[in-house]
């Protein structure tokens, strides 16, 4: 098989949330693990009660810093996926009719003119996603083109 005949390599664009909250999480993991495992050695409280707050107060960073590194966008050649911690929704381009910029980031017109939130998404990232989804860039309204 030559170079000629291989299929083209699937694109893909993932988009995640910053690493500081990752890092912020752990920061507080850090300080948040000395009482935790005080309040499940020493059981100051009643003993169910401080073997389990001990475990919630270490499990949330953890969960924090999860999220973080699990939802986002994924945007392929076949459509978008939005990830959450523990859900996924996969939206196929034939779905989406355009893209809306707002200060409250960009959400997917669909074809019903409903609205998907693409959360971590800038409007800085449209180009790459439209080039990914073999779409084209388009003007927004006439107003803008002058006419």
């Amino acid at each position: 098989m030559t170079s000629a005949d291989s299929p083209l390599p699937a694109r893909r664009l993932r988009i995640r949330r910053s690493a500081a909250i990752t890092g912020a999480a752990f920061v507080a993991w850090l300080t948040v693990a000395p009482l935790a495992l005080s309040l499940i050695v020493e059981q100051p409280l009643w003993s169910v009660l401080s073997v389990a707050l001990g475990v919630v107060l270490l499990c949330v960073p953890l969960g924090i810093s999860m999220w973080a590194w699990r939802s986002g966008v994924d945007v392929t050649t076949d459509g978008i996926a939005i990830r959450g911690m523990f859900t996924t929704r996969e939206i196929p381009w034939r779905l989406i009719d355009g893209f809306a910029t707002g200060n409250e980031g960009v959400q997917a017109i669909l074809a019903d003119q409903s609205q998907v939130k693409l959360d971590p998404l800038k409007p800085e990232n449209l180009p790459q996603v439209l080039e990914i989804g073999g779409q084209e860039l388009r003007a927004g309204s006439p107003a803008e083109d002058g006419r």
